[in-house]
């Protein structure tokens, strides 16, 4: 049934691209508005569906502690891709700026634009967004300040100023509404779903565009995409989620099956958008970041239903309920 649901979910999505690319070829999406696309969902109708979710929510024990867990496990998820992405750099032999684009891209996915978006069509509670964000949190902390000084070859230090930003603000402030049961009224409340729920259609409609604005036919015949994608995608996530599973089966740590599912499927998220754009800003290899966003965010249609899918059967293989 699940399974059913991220399928017809990601049609619903390919729609969206589509749309998109088709504004962007019909020039009515230029450049321009496609960046400005970009800057009104990550710092206005995400915020939005980030505290909405937090606020909505009702508060329990269990949900901080799973919280708390995915925090901690995000980073062991980055470091096990931090440890793919290099072992099949160095296997590949690529030069030092595409070894760094390689590994970070494989450390880092899409969490923005079609993680929370995913995640909150297929756990539609609340409890998908929420364990995203936290996620998020995590993963941001170490692309602005490792990523960072990765990409500007230790030129620049990403300071942690840069994680303050609007969305980890409005994590904040959803989670001193959940704490505290602070309802805000309808008038309110209401404006602020409808902005938050504006995300899915808009990040879609920005990929869409995004992936139209790309010229990757050269870049994508380099073997090192491929196998980034088939890392990405497919084995390190199953990789990550079997060892958690028999880990936890053996030290006796209950995570609940959403957490998991989402802990795992951030993992295996096409690559992440930024590392794009900061490849750019710091003359890094930002074609080759180019064409690895191109081919595993269409490849992503296809794989993230299969991981669904095994992902179920590992939690059902190791006794879970």
């Amino acid at each position: 049934m699940a399974t059913e649901i991220i399928v017809r979910q990601l049609l619903i999505f390919g729609v969206l691209i589509a749309v998109g690319a088709l504004g962007f070829w019909r020039k009515i999406i230029s450049v321009e508005m496609k960046n400005s696309l970009a800057r009104i969902v990550i710092d206005i109708t995400l915020p939005f569906l980030i505290f909405t979710t937090f606020s909505n929510m009702k508060y329990e024990p269990d949900l901080i502690r799973n919280g708390l867990i995915v925090f901690v496990l995000a980073f062991v998820n980055l470091l096990v891709l931090y440890w793919v992405g290099s072992i099949s750099s160095k296997l590949l032999r690529l030069d030092a700026p595409k070894r760094v684009v390689h590994t970070l891209h494989t450390m880092f996915g899409n969490i923005v634009f079609l993680g929370f978006p995913l995640l909150d069509a297929l756990f539609p509670d609340g409890l998908g967004v929420f364990y995203g964000a936290v996620y998020q949190l995590a993963s941001n902390s170490v692309t602005f300040t490792y990523g960072v000084y990765k990409l500007s070859r230790g030129s620049q230090r990403g300071g942690w100023r840069s994680l303050i930003n609007v969305n980890t603000v409005a994590i904040f402030l959803g989670v001193l509404a959940l704490v505290f049961s602070v309802k805000l009224p309808m008038v309110v409340s209401k404006p602020f779903e409808l902005l938050g729920k504006s995300t899915s259609p808009l990040s879609m409609v920005y990929i869409g565009a995004m992936l139209a604005s790309m010229n990757m036919r050269k870049a994508l015949f380099q073997k090192s995409i491929y196998v980034l994608s088939f890392n990405k995608l497919f084995f390190a996530p199953l990789l990550i989620g079997g060892a958690y599973l028999a880990v936890m089966g053996i030290i006796g740590v209950d995570l609940s099956k959403v957490a998991f599912f989402v802990l795992i499927l951030q993992a295996a998220m096409p690559c992440q958008t930024i590392i794009v754009v900061l490849s750019h800003r710091y003359n890094g290899d930002h074609m080759l970041a180019g064409a690895n966003l191109f081919l595993t965010t269409l490849l992503s249609i296809f794989s993230l239903p299969l991981i669904y899918y095994c992902l179920d059967w590992l939690w059902q293989y190791f006794g879970k309920v």
